[in-house]
């Protein structure tokens, strides 16, 4: 047979006549003990920490001061494609780093462009151009009035190279 065990909580007037102690002089005193601790710890914390940054306050900015263009990206895109890749041959080995150089280079490029409060997302995928099919597709949740998204295809006489960059409005 299980035992059963009755637990009681304290009543209101209980805890009404525990406040009452607290009330006294003291309680402004363990007040301000409290917030010294607290302020010397933050403090502490702030003096470990290697990076201090600025405190910036709201802009309250809901439209960017210059809209993300679609033509101007893409001809960075271009350009930085062309430029890098030239009449390069394309090789059976893992292409992950020219891929890594190339998307650097072309968000570098769009970000000299002064698009504040965007974010910028640049990918680029390249195959060889004989025998290949691909279909490249892309889903995302934005807003279409301050949103964009430029993309060029790059191509020689043994390879394709597609580079894409999102521009993200952030409030």
């Amino acid at each position: 047979m299980a035992k059963v065990v009755k637990t009681t909580r304290p009543r209101l007037a209980t805890l009404a006549r525990g406040l009452s102690t607290l009330s006294g002089s003291s309680l402004p005193l363990r007040r301000a003990r409290l917030e010294s601790s607290t302020n010397s710890a933050a403090s502490e914390a702030a003096t470990d920490d290697l990076e201090f940054r600025e405190q910036v306050p709201p802009t309250y900015q809901l439209e960017p001061t210059k809209k993300f263009s679609q033509t101007q990206v893409k001809n960075v895109i271009q350009s930085v494609l062309e430029n890098k890749l030239g009449e390069m041959k394309y090789e059976d080995t893992p292409g992950g780093t020219l891929a890594k150089c190339l998307s650097d280079a072309i968000t570098k490029e769009v970000k000299k462009l002064g698009f504040d409060r965007y974010k910028i997302v640049c990918t680029v995928s390249f195959g060889p151009l004989r025998d290949s099919c691909v279909k490249y597709v892309s889903r995302c949740i934005w807003n279409p009035e301050f949103d964009n998204f430029a993309e060029y295809t790059y191509r020689n006489t043994s390879l394709y190279c597609v580079g894409t960059v999102y521009g993200v409005y952030v409030e």
